[in-house]
C-alpha cells in the first residue's frame, strides 16, 4: 500500500508534490521494538508489490484564505518495479480552471520524477520495514467500535519532517493488512498550524492491497487571515504488468 503526502501553502498556489511510496523486500528475522503484527504487515506489504505495478492517480487541492480561493487538479500515472519507483507521468494539470501548457506540465513532471528518484516527498510508512527505526510503536490494542479482529497500533516519530508523523493504524489481524491510517505530519505545509491525513485501502486487484483514497485537511493563519487547505487523491486502474517495459509503454500512451 503506497502512500503520498501533499504540501500546500494556505496563501499561495501549491506545487503538488504528490507521490506514492514503494515498498522494498524485507530481510528475515524479527525486529526488536516493533510489534510482531506490524512486522507481518511489512512482509505482506512487500510481497504484494512484486513485479511491475502501475496505476492512475487523480488529485485535487483547494485552498481558501479570506476572499482568496485556489484550486488545482491533476491526472497522472505512476509505475513501480519490484517496489522501486520507475517513472511517473502527468496527463493534465488544471490550475484555477486553466489548463497547464505542455511546457509547464513537462516542467512539473521533470521535477516530480527527480524528487521521486532522490527519495523525497513521500510519507515514510510506519509499516514499511525500511523505516522501522524511524518509529516507536504501541502494542496492538482491540478497538471497541471496530469489527472483530481489527487492532489499533499507535506510532510516533521524533524525525521532524513531512515524511514522518504521529498517528494510528487499524490492522486486520487475520490478513495483516492496514485498513486505515490517520496521522499528523511532523512538519506542516507553509502557514498551516494544524492538519490531519487519512489513508484508506482495499483489495484493488488480485493479489494487490493498495491505497484507494487519501484525504488531507489543514488549518492555518497569516496575520489576521485564517485559511484552510484540503487535498484529496484517489487511485485506480491498479494492475501488475507482465514486464516493466510493458508498464512503461502503458504509462507513455496513457493506457496505464
Amino acid at each position: 500500500m503506497n502512500r503520498l503526502i501533499a504540501s500546500c501553502s494556505l496563501v499561495a498556489a501549491p506545487a503538488l508534490l504528490l507521490t506514492l511510496l514503494a515498498a522494498s523486500a524485507p530481510s528475515a528475522g524479527a525486529v526488536t521494538g516493533v510489534p510482531s503484527l506490524v512486522q507481518r504487515v511489512a512482509l505482506v506489504y512487500a510481497a504484494e508489490l512484486h513485479g511491475a505495478i502501475g496505476m492512475q492517480r487523480h488529485f485535487s487541492t483547494t485552498i481558501k484564505a479570506g476572499p482568496i480561493r485556489h484550486t488545482e487538479t491533476s491526472e497522472s500515472g505512476v509505475l513501480f518495479n519490484n517496489g522501486a519507483f520507475v517513472k511517473m507521468k502527468y496527463y493534465s494539470i488544471v490550475d484555477d480552471g486553466k489548463a497547464f501548457s505542455t511546457d509547464k506540465v513537462a516542467t512539473r513532471e521533470s521535477q516530480a520524477n527527480a524528487d521521486w528518484a532522490a527519495g523525497k516527498i513521500f510519507f515514510k510508512e510506519p509499516y514499511d520495514r525500511r523505516f522501522f527505526a524511524d518509529y516507536g510503536y504501541s502494542p496492538p490494542q482491540a478497538c471497541t467500535a471496530c469489527a472483530a479482529g481489527l487492532l489499533v497500533v499507535n506510532f510516533t516519530s521524533a524525525i521532524r519532517d513531512d515524511q514522518h508523523g504521529n498517528g494510528m493504524m487499524w490492522i486486520d489481524s487475520a490478513t495483516a493488512r492496514v485498513k486505515e491510517l490517520v496521522y499528523t505530519p511532523n512538519a506542516l505545509p507553509q502557514h498551516a498550524t494544524s492538519g490531519s491525513i487519512t489513508e484508506y485501502t482495499s483489495n484493488v486487484a488480485p493479489g494487490i492491497w493498495y491505497v484507494t483514497r487519501i484525504d488531507e485537511t489543514y488549518q492555518g493563519k497569516v496575520a489576521i487571515i485564517k485559511g484552510t487547505g484540503q487535498f484529496s487523491g484517489s487511485f485506480d486502474r491498479v494492475r501488475r504488468f507482465a514486464s516493466a517495459a510493458q508498464g512503461e509503454a502503458a504509462l507513455g500512451d496513457g493506457s496505464i
